[in-house]
């Protein structure tokens, strides 16, 4: 697991970014060369989120690092929930909440990392980046119906006219026997 340090341009700065599974696991700057070293040691040793934060104070975790320590089915979790959050504040868009609800009804969509790419809802078996994408699909939208895609933006599997049938064509495509998210980035669980 690599921990970066960039350089800042316009004052003395060191950035840092450890990444593990292809998730940003801690993030910070510091002025102090030495702090830079502290931080590449502890990380190097495989101290936990917590244990870095407290030793090194001007590092910082996101929600998403926190739920990756706890494993693969804590961060889908938590995605899922952003997700729904993040749909019940578009009240504009109401076949994209619905959409949202249809899916995280559905117990083989519900075990998969969801994201969305422009209102496209995709599903992936691994919840690192770069996803492992298994199907997508887009809400309906006034005059279109629902699509079912092979990934955001790419080719078409299917059409449906509710949120439900959407659903069913997406889980029709799915891999037989796919299981939960695993933990990597579609390069480490090809």
């Amino acid at each position: 697991m690599p921990l970066s340090v960039c350089i800042g341009a316009t004052s003395r700065s060191f950035l840092l970014s450890g990444w593990g599974e292809g998730i940003e696991l801690i993030t910070g700057s510091t002025p102090d060369l030495a702090d830079v070293v502290r931080a590449g040691m502890a990380w190097g040793q495989g101290r936990s989120l917590r244990e870095l934060r407290a030793g090194l104070p001007f590092l910082h975790s996101s929600e998403r690092a926190e739920a990756h320590e706890r494993g693969p089915a804590a961060v889908v979790e938590l995605q899922w929930r952003k997700m729904r959050e993040q749909a019940a504040k578009a009240p504009d868009y109401p076949e994209f909440g619905e959409l949202v609800e249809a899916t995280h009804a559905e117990p083989k969509l519900r075990q998969l990392y969801v994201f969305f790419s422009h209102w496209t809802l995709g599903f992936s078996s691994c919840t690192g980046f770069p996803f492992r994408m298994e199907v997508a699909i887009a809400p309906s939208s006034p005059g279109r119906p629902y699509l079912v895609l092979e990934s955001p933006h790419h080719r078409i599997l299917g059409e449906a006219d509710t949120a439900e049938e959407a659903v069913a064509l997406a889980v029709a495509h799915l891999p037989a026997g796919l299981g939960p998210a695993i933990a990597g980035t579609a390069d480490s669980s090809a």
